[in-house]
């Protein structure tokens, strides 16, 4: 998959600080290596998650703890950083205090893949590829719907971002190329499954945040070629005449189902 990868330039860069960072290293561990994000990067990532004031930034792999500490600098949030090397966590202490922000960012010093995330409303990440890969499952698993996940450089096996966008740097920065790319995940909602009311059957099928919707109108009319999304708690699809926008509320299906040019209000629960 293309997006899975950067620019040559950046792909050299990691390998030459993978080779460095498992230098000393028990032979067989995987070291990730070291490679800060440009200011700029760092404020767009933020940026394309929609962060504010109400929201938990946990930076995965946080280093010298910039994306935390500006997160709460420039955005008001509430930065978590984790970081498996300590001095890295000193070092993101210090800077916090630095900027004014230490009392809301705070740093641990621990395995990304083995820390708590569930906290999270943002999640910010610059990892490899086999670290992604690892953490993909635990982002559904753990993460409210409707939580945000912006990668710099690397995407997901499988799972389509909802948004991506290509950042030309204004100047060169250590380790990084001409052009950096971010990926944006909403966590979506379990829709999936068979749903009804009074008129509408329906049987949904969702890969991620993609559906593919099947059912009947009224018991006669079929529904055929319906497709839609689901974004943290919101539903939509679209078949030939028919539109539905509405929200996951427990185990309803609440909202505005279009026929023809006519709206009317419409509750489905799931069926048993």
């Amino acid at each position: 998959m293309g997006e899975r990868f950067p620019g040559a330039r950046l792909i050299a860069a990691l390998a030459l600080a993978c080779a460095a960072a498992g230098s000393g290293a028990e032979e067989g561990a995987q070291t990730p290596p070291f490679i800060t994000t440009p200011d700029e990067v760092v404020e767009q990532m933020l940026r394309l998650a929609g962060t504010g004031a109400g929201d938990v930034v946990v930076d995965l792999g946080s280093g010298d703890g910039r994306i935390v500490i500006a997160a709460a600098r420039l955005f008001g949030a509430r930065g978590i950083g984790i970081e498996l090397v300590g001095r890295l966590v000193e070092k993101s202490r210090d800077n916090a205090r630095q900027a004014d922000v230490a009392e809301r960012v705070s740093f641990i010093e621990g395995d990304v893949l083995a820390t708590d995330i569930s906290q999270a409303s943002v999640v910010t990440v610059y990892l490899l590829p086999f670290l992604i890969d690892k953490l993909q499952p635990r982002f559904l698993a753990e993460l409210k719907p409707g939580s945000r996940i912006v990668s710099h450089a690397f995407g997901m096996v499988g799972w389509k971002p909802d948004r991506a966008e290509t950042i030309r740097l204004a100047k060169p920065h250590p380790g990084q190329g001409d052009e950096s790319m971010l990926y944006l995940w909403i966590v979506p909602a379990e829709a999936r499954g068979a749903w009804q009311s009074s008129d509408l059957k329906l049987r949904i099928h969702q890969n991620y945040q993609e559906l593919e919707v099947e059912g009947t109108l009224g018991g006669r009319r079929a529904l055929t070629g319906a497709f839609g999304v689901v974004s943290g708690y919101d539903v939509s699809w679209e078949a030939k005449g028919v539109r539905f926008r509405g929200r996951l509320e427990g185990a309803r299906l609440v909202g505005d189902l279009l026929i023809d040019g006519r709206s009317e209000s419409v509750v489905l629960t799931r069926a048993r």
